[in-house]
């Protein structure tokens, strides 16, 4: 018999919650009742979803009470210091942990349903678009992993656990739409992201640092896939990220052209969240 395959994307951690949690920890609270009062969710819920979700990301400690990691350490530097990329650090790495831990599928399942918002440029998530990105990151699954449609888990609520991460970045790809919401690519996107996400080209494909990653039409896609770029965009956006740290002035990022070779980036080293503050 088959076992049951999990992609389900917690939906009760929020943003907000998320950072009250943050905050709570950092300032070395311990009353969970009074976390789970500002959070506005029972206890169990805290103890049984959210906990564990943090837990699964590496942001809390498997200790009682629970522990701010050092990467939840770095959640709560960046909150301080550039409150305005917390939810771009959330977002890449809910995107990229399945790459190191393949048994994380929430991750996995949450790359597949951004590849496929950003494939549909722009649409209205209606309940029946819900439901077909449910069904299109249900067949992706049963083809990759290589297990009957019937015996794989993600629901329509694991599209709202998604869409609470899409919800929180910044330039964002959600807005109002009366009583619905709108996805759009966005057409920018911050430095330290975009440094982060080229570390990721280089540490997933096995690039030496130091060298030039040719932007070849395939990792192109992906680049602008992960953060959600319009490719119109793309240009603008590196060179922002040139201009604040420029390898030329001393700093770890560079990109450019090279004829016949077309657009390429080189980042020197992999930088810690704390260096690109």
């Amino acid at each position: 018999m088959e076992k049951r395959l999990t992609l389900h994307i917690q939906q009760n951690t929020t943003l907000d919650r998320f950072i009250s949690i943050l905050t709570f920890l950092n300032e070395g609270e311990t009353d969970i009742d009074r976390l789970a009062g500002i959070c506005q969710v029972g206890v169990p819920v805290l103890q049984k979803l959210i906990f564990p979700f943090l837990r699964s990301i590496l942001i809390l400690s498997k200790k009682t009470p629970p522990q701010l990691t050092p990467l939840g350490k770095v959640a709560a530097t960046i909150q301080l210091q550039e409150p305005s990329l917390l939810g771009d650090f959330l977002h890449l790495l809910l995107y990229s942990l399945h790459f190191e831990e393949p048994n994380k599928r929430f991750s996995w399942a949450y790359a597949t349903l951004v590849r496929q918002l950003w494939l549909r440029k722009e649409v209205i998530l209606s309940s029946a678009e819900k439901k077909f990105l449910v069904g299109q990151t249900i067949d992706t699954a049963s083809h990759k992993f290589e297990i009957s449609a019937s015996d794989i888990a993600f629901s329509e609520s694991s599209v709202a656990g998604g869409l609470n991460w899409l919800r929180s970045l910044s330039p964002n790809v959600l807005e109002s739409e009366g009583k619905l919401e709108r996805f759009n690519r966005r057409y920018f996107c911050a430095a330290p992201i975009v440094i982060k996400a080229a570390d990721s080209l280089y540490r997933y494909q096995q690039r030496s640092y130091g060298v030039r990653i040719f932007l070849r039409e395939d990792i192109q896609e992906r680049l602008c896939q992960m953060l959600l770029l319009d490719p119109s965009g793309l240009e603008n956006t590196l060179e922002n990220a040139k201009q604040t740290y420029d390898y030329d002035r001393g700093g770890l990022f560079d990109w450019g052209y090279e004829g016949g070779y077309g657009q390429w980036v080189m980042l020197t080293e992999s930088p810690e969240w704390t260096q690109l503050l």
